[in-house]
């Protein structure tokens, strides 16, 4: 038995009352006899006797009355556990993710879970709680409950190993007892073994199921094809079920809708096309009619306004390839020969290619190297003539070697070929050279020759290609790979914003804008208003958006009140997977309600006082004394 206020078991001493109480009342009275009460004798004396028994008895009752009040005030205890009467610190994750819109016994996972929380835990109880994107540090029930209330689900996806490492740096008193609390539908997305508790942390799992987890989404949408009038876009649909029923798709252009289409999944995939005059920039949605998860069963997106990559070719040999890689309308292409150029061009444009130029003069290199610092991007393709010299734009030395390579490698990984290929390929029809640059290795290559060495590189805003690309030289203007290499080095150079992005990642969006150097852009909607991070360049900012945003949805793009631009922000897919850990990967400490976890902790951490069995001891022993005084002769 432990007491909670043991000092006061000093009060014991206080026992001593009673007894002085009862020493005074034995003191001896002096002895005087009468010849005619003689006969009386043997009945005083058991009198005598019967009186001592019942002083007794009542100084026993009287110290049993004060032992059990002082015992009472000290709240006597029996621990339930050996930890129960230890210091805990406690920390409560609590998912927030997009799976758990889905229903359970009691309606959505997410909502109920936090309603059972703010009912079911003790009102003194301090925690610190933590869902994807907040934290609510050493806090109790009433300190949280309306933020807790109004927050949302959140875009942001932690896998279990970064729950359980931030909840260890939130526990951060060393003394006390550690416990984390994981409620989630536990979601394996990652297909990997569901982590490890950490060391000397206690760990209560509480997995919550839904009853239903048929669910279809619109996966993602992209542009197929677009004219001056005309728009045609593409929408996959997925499902985890098999369903026989068409699936109508609609589109919406500032809740007007424009057009409505349906499709059979086959194989649980499917795919809608919308084709659509578009005069004018599109702010639409994408939606579908779905009982499973919500967040997926629309999708956000804007055209915007349309705006063309400036591409300026300075040439010294035959630019024809050029000009047939850039006569698409997106792009203002430019070509002109070296000795006719228009310094005042270059800082308009967003990439500038010299095209074997022989010579670039100070004057040129001053302006190329100021659209380079500036953000503009630059694509050198040396001539091999023995007079060539860039040293001026960072290319010393230029020497050939007469010797034949053949190109056999792409970094598949570089963002140049993001999208390109669908899988890797080993059989590639590669091209060849006839001469090459003597320096040509590289930190960042692109292409590679069979030794190593790099036919094509980037070097901060500038591609540099190790060799001439004139027909002579080099067959690479006929081999498959040169469409997109010249075609994503202008798309890189401004990256024109796309029909839709993801929350929760670093977006870089380009918006075709020049403005003074005070004015500030900004991005809101109805509920929210941001200012995101951005540099101005001379003829364009560059925005870097997504992890600031919680909602899905379109925003406008703003300076002074001007709308200038609408992007459109979606979450990302990965949570309507609805693959979860088995409750076998999960391990021991696995609950499967609130209720279960909060009745088990109670009962490792119940303290059974006893404080009021001894305030009953107290009034029954102050009973015993008054019976005694009453009955006891």
């Amino acid at each position: 038995m432990l007491f909670k206020n043991p000092i006061i078991l000093y009060g014991l001493f206080f026992l001593i009352v009673p007894i002085i109480v009862h020493l005074f009342q034995l003191r001896k009275f002096s002895k005087v006899s009468f010849t005619n009460v003689a006969f009386l004798k043997p009945l005083i004396s058991q009198t005598r006797k019967s009186r001592q028994l019942k002083k007794w008895l009542t100084l026993l009752a009287r110290c049993a009355a004060v032992a059990c009040i002082v015992i009472a005030f000290a709240q006597p205890f029996l621990p339930g556990s050996k930890t129960a009467t230890q210091e805990k610190q406690t920390a409560i994750y609590l998912d927030n993710s997009y799976s758990m819109q889905l229903n359970g016994k009691n309606g959505e996972l997410y909502k109920n879970a936090t309603s059972q929380l703010l009912e079911k835990l003790p009102a003194d109880k301090v925690f610190t709680l933590f869902t994807n994107d907040k934290v609510f540090a050493h806090t109790n029930r009433q300190q949280i409950t309306n933020e807790l209330l109004s927050n949302n689900y959140s875009s942001t996806v932690l896998s279990f190993d970064q729950i359980q490492l931030k909840a260890a740096s939130l526990l951060d008193d060393k003394n006390a007892v550690k416990e984390i609390i994981l409620i989630s539908d536990f979601q394996n997305s990652t297909a990997t073994d569901f982590p490890d508790t950490l060391k000397n942390v206690k760990r209560e799992l509480v997995k919550l199921e839904p009853q239903e987890i048929n669910n279809i989404s619109i996966d993602t949408a992209f542009i197929v094809s677009q004219a001056s009038n005309s728009i045609k876009i593409q929408v996959d649909l997925r499902s985890n079920y098999k369903i026989e029923q068409p699936v109508t798709v609609s589109l919406d252009n500032n809740n007007i809708l424009l057009a409505k289409t349906s499709t059979v999944l086959e194989n649980n995939k499917g795919t809608v096309i919308f084709e659509i005059e578009a005069n004018e920039p599109i702010t639409g949605r994408i939606y579908l009619e779905d009982q499973g998860l919500t967040f997926d069963n629309e999708l956000f997106i804007s055209t915007g306004p349309k705006k063309k990559i400036k591409v300026l070719s300075i040439n010294g040999a035959d630019s024809n390839f050029l000009d047939r890689l850039y006569s698409d309308e997106q792009f203002d292409y430019t070509s002109v020969k070296e000795r006719d150029i228009n310094y005042n061009l270059i800082k308009e444009q967003n990439i500038v290619i010299l095209n074997e130029v022989i010579n670039v003069p100070a004057s040129l290199s001053k302006e190329i190297n100021s659209l380079t610092n500036k953000g503009g991007y630059l694509v050198l393709i040396p001539s091999d003539k023995a007079t060539a010299n860039y040293t001026s734009i960072g290319l010393p030395g230029i020497e050939f070697n007469e010797i034949s390579k053949k190109i056999t490698t792409i970094n598949f990984n570089h963002p140049l070929f993001k999208g390109v290929f669908n899988k890797r390929i080993s059989n590639f029809q590669y091209p060849n050279v006839n001469s090459v640059l003597k320096s040509t290795n590289a930190l960042d290559p692109i292409l590679k020759y069979g030794d190593g060495s790099s036919f094509l590189y980037k070097n901060q805003n500038t591609y540099v290609f190790t060799t001439s690309l004139n027909v002579e030289n080099s067959n690479f203007q006929n081999s498959p790979l040169i469409v997109p290499v010249f075609y994503n080095m202008a798309i890189n150079a401004l990256p024109v914003p796309q029909l839709y992005y993801e929350l929760d990642n670093n977006n870089e969006i380009a918006i075709n804008i020049a403005v003074n150097q005070d004015d500030i852009l900004n991005l809101s909607n109805e509920s929210t208003q941001i200012i995101p991070r951005q540099q101005a360049y001379d003829n364009y900012v560059l925005l870097t958006a997504g992890k600031e945003l919680s909602l899905s949805g379109n925003y406008n793009v703003t300076v002074k009140n001007e709308n200038i631009s609408t992007l459109s922000f979606n979450t990302a897919r990965a949570e309507n997977e609805l693959k979860y850990y088995s409750d076998a990967d999960l391990g021991n400490n696995l609950s499967e309600s609130i209720d279960d976890l909060l009745y088990k902790l109670n009962q490792e951490e119940n303290i059974l006082s006893l404080w009021k069995y001894f305030v009953m001891g107290a009034l029954f022993f102050l009973i015993c004394e008054l019976l005694i005084l009453k009955f006891v002769k």
